[in-house]
Formats: C-alpha cells, structure tokens, sequence
C-alpha cells in the first residue's frame, strides 16, 4: 500500500498547512484520486454495475472535499485484454483499479499485485474460489444465498422440491462461478432435486438435446440458470427451445440475473447489480482515503436482494405467477 500512505502523507501535510504548521501547495489539496474501471465484458450484470461504483464512490470522495477520475477500458470477453487494460492502468499510475467479472479480476491481480495498486472487484460469484481474496484484492461478491433460490423455486412451484418436482440447472462446464453455483444449489436443496444440464464453452449447439431431455422428463418443473454469461446471453435461443420442444409441457425459467427477467425468464430474486457495484465503491473509498481494508470481502444476504417477475413471459408459457410473489416483485415485465 506504497503508494496509499504516499498520498495520505500527501494530504495530512496539507492539512497541516492549513493550520499554518507547513508549506503546501494549492494543487495537492483537494487531492484527485485517479481509479482504472476495468469490465471483462459488455453485459447488462457488469453496465449496471460500473455505474452504480462511480457514483458513490464520487458522492464519498467528494463529500471528503476531494475529487476521483475514472478511466473505463472494456476486455469484450477477451482474457488478453484484460491483462493489457491492467498493464495501461499501471502505466498511467492510477490509485486503485475496479474491476468488474472474475476473468478480468484474475488478469488484473498480477498486474496490481506487481505495480502495488489496490484491486477492488465487483460482480463475482466465488472470490474465494477464483484466487481473488489477497493482501492486494478484496471486493463485493454476487454469490446468492442459495436457501432464497430454493425458496423462491418451490413457491413459484407451489410444492417444496421434491423426487417428482425437481429442476434442471443449466449451465457452462468451464465456467467456474457456474460449477460453484450448482454446488452451493445442491447443498442447499433437497437431495437429488437440482438435475445438472451442463455445455462445453462455445457449445450451445448442445442446448437443443437438453430441452429434449428436460421436456421428456416429467418430474422435471422448472429450470434454473445461474449468472453464466454464454446461456443467459443467448436467452432467445433458450426461450425458443423451451416454448418449441414440448408445447405441452413449457416450463419456468428463473434466472440469477435480474436483467435477464426481461429477456425471456419468468423470474429472478437476486443481487441488483447497482447497488453491488455501489458495496464496491465503500470499500475503494475506505482503501483510497484511509488505507482501510475490510476484513472480510461483501457478500449479499437476503435482505439485500430484488425480485423481478415477467408475466408476459409467463402468460406464454401457460403458467401463473403466485400471487404473493406478484405482490411484492420490485419490478413486473
């Protein structure tokens, strides 16, 4: 944290000055922090996201009297990108670096670890998992707690899960936050309720055999998809297969993603990607202004957490939202 006491330095003799104890010149108070803003992907999770960091993280540092600078790079999903983004920001000598995805985080760390600059991530599912809780990285997670989502599928349901009533969980076999995902479903549901459907990256091509194979399945009820950015940015692909394979048995789709209600799932109870980003922007400020590192990265409860139902969406399928979760969705598509 070299270069953080530097700069506290910088403004504790300023404010010395102003009590006419030494000399400080006018352009290090208010001081201008400088902050790289690196996205792993152009997806609605991460553009909520970015926004929400920079603007608490503004009203914060100015409400000490200082100002922050952003710089914004996107890696368009490319791992190489993101390590070159790292490399630009610690060429430019920012302050602290956010980063928004696990991929990009993992990139970013060796470059942050080696230049000696704050990574603060936002937007991740397993942290821990990812390598990316260190002396130099700490963050806000979006990992959901999974009793809320087995809550959520058994009311949509109407039934608790059970051998006749379970659900398919669609997901990335080389996506790590999707394994992890699935693990932590499975743990928290009963045994056997949480049936795995699993594609290769870049093999969307196996979506159709497994809409065959869930529309053939009668204890199947519903399917899930957790935050898995090939399945949930192809969500017309699987809205198409899931109203074609069996018109008689067209099943819920509920999504870890709330932006994904809109484009085709009935519904969503998870992190609002906003205000993960803002849980970020606390921690770069106590990082930034006091060198002050939590103990533990953010993690969302339950409390915490938006519902969004689709009932357009779910008028086509032939199936009726509660009541109860129609009375206390935060938004209804």
């Amino acid at each position: 944290m070299k270069k953080i006491k530097l700069i506290l330095a910088a403004m504790l003799v300023c404010a010395m000055s102003l009590a006419g104890l030494s000399a400080c010149s006018q352009d290090t108070a208010p001081y201008e922090f400088t902050v790289g803003i690196l996205s792993g992907a152009q997806i609605p999770a991460f553009e909520l996201g970015t926004p929400g960091f920079q603007n608490r993280l503004t009203e914060l540092v100015e409400a000490e009297g200082h100002q922050v600078r952003f710089i914004y790079q996107n890696a368009a999903g490319d791992p190489a990108m993101s390590t070159t983004i790292a490399n630009t920001f610690a060429a430019q000598n920012v302050n602290l670096i956010f980063s928004l995805g696990t991929s990009a985080s993992q990139q970013a760390l060796p470059v942050a670890d080696a230049a000696n600059i704050p990574l603060v991530y936002g937007i991740i599912t397993d942290p821990v998992g990812a390598g990316l809780v260190t002396s130099m990285s700490t963050g806000a997670s979006s990992a959901l707690p999974m009793e809320t989502q087995v809550d959520l599928l058994e009311e949509l349901l109407g039934s608790g899960l059970d051998a006749e009533n379970r659900v398919a969980f669609l997901f990335t076999t080389d996506e790590a936050n999707s394994v992890a995902s699935l693990e932590r479903l499975q743990a928290a549901a009963p045994a056997d309720t949480i049936v795995p459907f699993g594609i290769p990256a870049a093999g969307l091509e196996h979506l159709t055999q497994h809409f065959i194979n869930i529309a053939a399945d009668p204890t199947i009820r519903a399917i899930y998809i957790p935050q898995d950015n090939q399945i949930t940015g192809q969500m017309q692909m699987v809205q198409n297969l899931n109203r074609s394979q069996n018109p008689d048995r067209r099943l819920p789709v509920v999504v870890a993603d709330l932006p994904i209600v809109e484009e085709g799932a009935v519904a969503s109870l998870s992190v609002d990607f906003e205000a993960n980003g803002s849980a970020a922007a606390d921690i770069a400020f106590g990082i930034l202004m006091f060198d002050r590192w939590p103990a533990n990265f953010y993690s969302p409860t339950a409390a915490s957490l938006s519902l969004y139902v689709n009932t357009t969406e779910a008028e086509a399928l032939g199936f009726e939202i509660p009541s109860s979760m129609l009375d206390r969705a935060s938004r209804t598509f």
